[in-house]
């Protein structure tokens, strides 16, 4: 579950609750109209990151690495692209690639997504994410996936909801499916505390003003990843990632169109499996942990 997805589910848990405090049918309606029009708002996001050398298991070799993202969504989709580069040291011992070369150098990825949010009473809502992606070192060939991320919700009460629910991310390659189990407690507040409990993602936070929120959690990711034609790892393979994330920060409110959010990162641990172009497992290594920080702007139209 990404970060944007868990503010997704808050904004939309806070909202059904202001919609069933309401008594008329006239004052639901005006609601409705106003969550409707604050879901269409386009956003941009920019991200950029840094996480520290980290050494492959089993060997001195090591690597570091930047991510740099752009993202224009709303609460309904989106699109974005990412770019990581890695830097290697060492690189004559590292257990792949030929000993000269750096093993990687850049990778992309371009990523549609959409939400499909369904209110069933003023208790229940159920919420689908659909995605489609292609991740790849150079060649778009067979670099294609696809994910889906759906849950139902449960309101206790004013403050905490229980979700329940399963995502997959889909490639020819590998496919992941986990369930999706989460609690959360004052999730679309904007004072005080608030906390959200679960897999793949855990958050709490804490507003000290309206302009300022201390926030700290951990996300499991993955993904596969196309390597090039000419890849000294696996001509035309495949990288399965696999990355557990925790994070510390603060977010900032200029204005409130404009936002900030400033993180220090710790990469707990990054598995990656490397496959031939066939689809065939054949080799998994660990990275060693390592810190980073990171960088969003956010602006609201």
């Amino acid at each position: 579950m990404c970060k944007y997805t868990t503010v997704l589910l808050s904004f939309l848990l806070g909202s059904s609750v202001l919609i069933g405090a309401e008594s008329t049918l006239e004052d639901r309606s005006k609601l409705k109209k106003g969550l409707l029009e604050r879901m269409v708002q386009p956003k941009v996001s920019l991200d950029s990151s840094y996480l520290s050398d980290a050494t492959i298991n089993g060997s001195e070799g090591n690597v570091a690495v930047t991510k740099n993202r752009i993202r224009i969504n709303n609460a309904i989709g989106g699109i974005s692209y990412t770019n990581w580069s890695f830097l290697w040291n060492n690189v004559g011992d590292l257990p792949f690639g030929n000993g000269v070369d750096a093993p990687i150098e850049h990778m992309h990825r371009v990523k549609l997504n959409a939400n499909i949010p369904y209110f069933i009473n003023e208790k229940w809502f159920l919420l689908t994410s659909l995605s489609l992606n292609t991740t790849f070192e150079k060649e778009m060939q067979d670099s294609y996936g696809a994910g889906i991320f759906s849950f139902a919700s449960y309101k206790l009460d004013s403050d905490h909801s229980i979700q329940m629910g399963a995502f997959a991310n889909y490639h020819p390659v590998s496919t992941l499916a986990l369930p999706v189990i989460s609690y959360s407690y004052r999730a679309r507040k904007t004072d005080g505390f608030q906390l959200v409990l679960g897999f793949p993602r855990a958050y709490a936070g804490y507003f000290i003003n309206d302009m300022t929120l201390l926030r700290g959690g951990m996300i499991f990711s993955q993904s596969v990843i196309k390597l090039s034609d000419s890849s000294v790892v696996e001509q035309s393979g495949y990288i399965e990632a696999e990355d557990y994330m925790g994070n510390l920060g603060v977010t900032y409110e200029f204005t409130p169109s404009f936002t900030i959010d400033a993180d220090a990162l710790y990469s707990l641990k990054r598995n990656f499996i490397i496959y031939n172009s066939a689809g065939e497992e054949q080799k998994n290594y660990g990275i060693n942990p390592s810190f980073g920080l990171n960088i969003r702007l956010r602006y609201l139209f």
